[in-house]
């Protein structure tokens, strides 16, 4: 069949014309979308959605150069979509990876971290236990005196006596407890 009668066949919907069309073309549009995708299937699934956009848009064309180049354009196209969806897809997917795993871990080594400290605070003797507890709730060394009914100073004896016990039993968490803890 010639291509201006296939034309005009597919022009008014004629499926069998359209089948044709595609089985001359189909190898040769899978050879233009792996030159761009490099993958069989990619440049399988890319014709056909090249195929699939020009039955959809059949009656646009004029001749069967207009459909012929339509489907170059759109198979070049798809194979160049295709190719930055990949590959904004795989930088995404790492940074949501890394991203992850850097979440993850940091919480872990920080529920860690005070799970130890809580569990040493908590055997510290009971008002040095309590003074500790409300200054790793963030409260200042005044509204701790307040709270607990003793003087400022008392608490900063009873958090310095704190420290020294807890460098003895964190010796390995030191850093740790100084960074969580900051200048108390």
């Amino acid at each position: 069949m010639t291509g201006e009668k296939l034309f005009y066949r597919i022009k008014r919907g004629d499926v069998s014309a359209f089948e044709e069309l595609f089985r001359q073309f189909y190898p040769s549009m899978c050879v233009v979308a792996k030159s761009y995708v490099k993958d069989d299937t990619f440049s399988e699934d890319i014709v056909q959605e090249a195929f699939i956009k020009l039955w959809n848009s059949k009656e646009n064309y004029n001749d069967i150069n207009s459909l012929k180049s339509f489907l170059y354009v759109m198979v070049k196209n798809l194979s160049l979509n295709h190719l930055r969806k990949d590959a904004l897809g795989k930088k995404y997917t790492k940074e949501l990876d890394n991203s992850f795993q850097n979440d993850i871990s940091h919480k872990i080594v920080e529920e860690e971290s005070y799970r130890i400290i809580y569990e040493a605070v908590n055997n510290l003797p009971n008002q040095t236990r309590n003074v500790m507890h409300l200054s790793l709730k963030g409260m200042q060394n005044q509204d701790i005196a307040d709270n607990l009914g003793i003087s400022v100073n008392t608490v900063k004896t009873l958090k310095y006596n704190a420290l020294k016990t807890l460098r003895v039993v964190l010796k390995d968490y030191y850093v740790v407890l100084l960074f969580l803890l900051g200048d108390l």
